[in-house]
C-alpha cells in the first residue's frame, strides 16, 4: 500500500528501496539471471531468474553471491548450462556448483586462504577461468588467472605476474583469451593492459602479448569477441572511454581504432570486474553512454549510430542479450532501477522486476543539472529543490552529497536517501566533482595529487553559486560523504565557514594512516591522489583533516562500522575525540557491519539520526 502523497517517505521505506540488480545472462531458453542485494535479508546478494513470466530467488538462505576479490568484487557466477552455475560464495569465497532444484551447492574449490572472482566458463575444456586472489601471505596479496576443472576441481596457472587481473574473455572458438593487468602505483581508471592470448588444445596459453597500453598511457577494459573471432574493449585513448579493436592483431603496437566515436564515456570507473557496458551482438554493437552523468542505450551498425533505445531511462548497467532481445538494468529520475527486455527489432521495452517505490510518482522530487565554473573547469551536479518547506525555511536549508572513490560519480536517478531529505524540506545538491568519471579522462585525472584541495574547491563553489542565486540558506548549509566523500566533507569543514555541520559516514580522516592499513588495491591509490606518502608526508600532514581538527568549529556526526578494513574505526575514534575538546560530535559505531553498511536496520538507523543531526541545526540556524 502507498504512503500518503503528503507523507515523507520513511527511513525503513527509503532503505527498501536500496533493492539492486545486477550480473546479467540469459541462457539458451531465452531465462534471464541476474544477482539481487536484498538489504531486508540482511543484504545478502541472491541470484533470481526469471523464466515464463515469473522470478525465482536460486540462493539456498545460507549462501550469498558474492565475491571479495580486490576487496570491492564484481562479477561473481556464470552460467555453465542452461540448468546450471557456478558462483563464489560471500562468506568463504569458494567456487560452488548449483542447478534448478538444488538447496545444497557442491564446492568445487577448497582453498581456506584464496579468493575466486570473476568467473568464465570455458565449454572446450568444461572449466572455469577466474581471478584468484591469494591471501596465504597477508602481507604479499597475489592476483593470477586460473582455470579450475569442473570435473575435479583442480586448479591450472594460465597467467601470473601482474598485481591485478580482471575481465578475462574467451572467444566463441575457444582458442582465444583476453584480459586486462595493472601493476601498483596505478589504478585502473589511470592506466591498464590490455591481453590477447592464443590457447593450444590443453587450454593454456601458446602465444601472449600486450596490444594496448604497455605503455601506461590509456586505461582499458571489458574485452570481448564476436561471433568472428574478433577482439573489442573500451579504451580512453582518445580522451573518452569508447569502444575500439587493436590496430592490428600482430606486432606490439600499442594503439586502439575507435569503433564508435564519441565524446560520451562508454563504461563507469571500473572499481568492480566483470561489468559490461557494451556487447557486439550480430552486425550490430549496443552501448551505453554516459554524457554529463547521464546514460543513454545506443544502437551502432557499421560504426554509425543506429537508433537510441529505452529513451525513458537515464542510467544502464550490465547488459546481456538473447537473439531477439537485450537485456540490463535501467533506472531514470522517477524510477527506481529494474530490470529491463528490449525487443532488438522493434525497440519495445517490458519491465521484468517492479519498482518498490512506495509513494506516487507525483511526490518524486526530480533533480536539477547544473553547471558552474571554477577556474577552467566546468563543474556538474544535480540540484533537488526541496517538496515542500518542513522547515518553514525561504530559501532552504541544503544538504551537499559528495559521492565516494572519488573516482565515481553520480547521476539522475531515484534515489531513495535524497528523497528522504528533499521530502523533509532540504534542498540537495549531488555533486560530481574534479575527478568524477563520465567526463573524459583528463577531468577524471584532474584530481590527481589535488585530492583535498579541488574536490573541496569545487564543494565550497557550489554552494557559494547557490547562495548567490538565493536557492538556498547561506545560515543552515550541511555537507556529508561517505569514505572518500567523507574525507572531502571533513576537509570542506576544516577550509570553510559557510557550513553549518557535516556528517561522515566512514570518511577518511587521516590518509598517511590509511596508506599503512588499507587493502591491495587501494595502496597506491594516495600515492596518486596526494603524494608520495614517505617524500611527500608534510603534504599528508596538511590535508588530513586530523591535522587540522581545531579549524573545524561546527557540529559533525559520524558513522562507523567496526569491522571496516579499509578506514579502520580507530582513525574515527581520534577523530572523534580530538573535535570533542571544541565542538559539538555525535558518533555511532556498528559493531557488524564494514566499508559501507549492508544491513537494513543499521542503514534505518544511520538514515534517521543524521537527519535528527541536521535538522536540530537547522531549529538554530539564523533564517533570513
Amino acid at each position: 500500500m502507498n504512503q500518503d502523497v503528503n507523507q515523507p517517505i520513511s527511513a525503513d521505506k527509503a532503505v527498501a528501496g536500496l533493492k539492486a540488480y545486477g550480473q546479467l545472462a540469459c541462457n539458451r531458453r531465452n531465462d534471464v539471471f541476474w544477482v539481487e542485494y536484498c538489504p531486508e535479508l540482511g543484504g545478502r546478494n541472491c541470484l533470481v531468474c526469471w523464466s515464463n513470466g515469473r522470478s525465482e530467488n536460486l540462493t539456498p538462505e545460507n549462501f550469498d553471491v558474492r565475491s571479495r576479490v580486490h576487496e570491492y568484487g564484481g562479477l561473481s557466477w556464470c552460467l555453465i548450462s542452461d540448468d546450471e552455475w557456478v558462483f563464489v560464495n560471500q562468506k568463504d569465497q569458494q567456487l560452488y556448483v548449483q542447478s534448478f532444484g538444488d538447496r545444497h551447492p557442491d564446492r568445487l574449490t577448497d582453498a581456506p586462504e584464496i579468493r575466486y572472482g570473476n568467473p568464465v566458463y570455458d565449454s572446450h575444456h568444461h572449466r572455469i577461468i577466474a581471478i584468484e586472489e591469494d591471501h596465504i601471505r597477508p602481507d604479499d596479496v597475489i592476483n593470477r588467472l586460473v582455470a579450475i576443472s569442473l570435473e575435479d576441481g583442480s586448479r591450472a596457472l594460465l597467467h601470473e605476474g601482474h598485481d591485478f587481473y580482471v575481465d578475462p574473455a574467451l572467444s566463441h572458438d575457444g582458442n582465444q583469451l583476453s584480459f586486462i593487468t595493472w601493476d601498483h602505483p596505478e589504478q585502473p581508471w589511470t592506466a591498464s593492459q590490455w591481453h590477447l592470448a592464443a590457447l593450444n588444445a590443453q587450454g593454456q596459453i601458446a602465444e601472449h602479448r600486450i596490444i594496448a597500453g604497455q605503455g601506461n598511457d590509456q586505461s582499458v577494459h571489458q574485452p570481448q569477441f564476436d561471433s568472428a573471432g574478433q577482439v573489442f574493449a573500451v579504451s580512453d585513448q582518445n580522451g573518452w572511454w569508447n569502444v575500439c579493436q587493436p590496430v592490428s592483431h600482430l606486432g606490439a603496437s600499442s594503439k586502439v581504432s575507435v569503433v564508435c566515436s564519441m565524446e560520451a564515456e562508454c563504461m563507469t570507473a571500473p572499481w568492480q570486474f566483470g561489468a559490461r557496458h557494451y556487447l557486439m551482438a550480430d552486425t550490430e554493437c549496443f552501448i551505453i553512454a554516459f554524457s554529463q552523468a547521464r546514460a543513454s542505450l545506443l544502437a551502432y551498425e557499421a560504426g554509425q549510430q543506429k537508433r537510441e533505445l529505452a529513451s525513458e531511462y537515464s542510467h544502464f548497467q550490465s547488459l546481456t542479450a538473447s537473439e531477439t532481445h537485450l537485456y540490463c538494468v535501467a533506472a531514470s529520475p522517477a524510477q527506481l532501477p529494474v530490470v529491463i527486455q528490449v525487443d532488438r527489432l522493434s525497440g519495445q521495452v517490458e519491465e521484468l522486476t517492479t519498482s518498490t517505490w512506495p509513494q506516487p510518482a507525483s511526490s518524486v522530487v526530480t533533480p536539477e543539472s547544473i553547471v558552474f565554473a571554477v577556474g577552467n573547469a566546468h563543474i556538474q551536479g544535480f540540484f533537488y529543490s526541496p517538496a515542500e518547506s518542513g522547515c518553514n525555511a525561504e530559501p532552504p536549508p541544503l544538504v551537499v552529497f559528495l559521492h565516494g572513490g572519488p573516482s565515481a560519480s553520480t547521476y539522475p536517478t531515484l534515489q531513495p536517501k535524497i528523497q528522504y531529505w528533499a521530502q523533509r524540506g532540504f534542498a540537495v545538491l549531488d555533486l560530481n566533482y574534479r575527478g568524477s568519471t563520465g567526463f573524459g579522462r583528463a577531468f577524471r585525472l584532474s584530481l590527481h595529487q589535488q585530492w583535498g584541495i579541488s574536490d573541496v574547491e569545487d564543494a565550497i563553489k557550489a554552494v557559494q553559486a547557490l547562495v548567490d542565486g538565493n536557492r538556498v540558506n547561506a545560515d543552515a548549509v550541511f555537507i556529508r560523504g561517505s569514505s572518500a566523500g567523507g574525507f572531502t566533507a571533513l576537509s570542506a569543514l576544516v577550509a570553510s565557514d559557510c557550513f553549518a555541520g557535516g556528517a561522515s559516514l566512514y570518511g577518511v580522516t587521516d590518509p598517511l594512516a590509511l596508506t599503512k592499513a588499507t587493502h591491495k588495491f587501494e595502496s597506491h591509490y594516495l600515492d596518486w591522489l596526494i603524494g608520495d606518502p614517505y617524500r611527500d608526508i608534510g603534504r599528508y600532514q596538511a590535508r588530513a583533516p586530523f591535522t587540522h581538527s581545531k579549524d573545524i568549529t561546527v557540529p559533525v556526526i559520524f558513522f562507523q562500522g567496526e569491522l571496516d578494513k579499509v578506514v579502520v574505526p580507530e582513525q574515527t575514534r581520534e577523530m572523534a575525540r580530538l573535535l570533542a575538546q571544541h565542538t559539538r560530535v555525535k558518533v555511532h559505531y556498528y559493531a557488524e557491519e564494514g566499508h559501507g553498511f549492508r544491513q537494513h536496520v543499521n542503514q534505518v538507523d544511520a538514515l534517521e539520526k543524521e537527519y535528527q543531526f541536521f535538522l536540530e541545526l537547522v531549529s538554530n540556524a539564523n533564517f533570513k
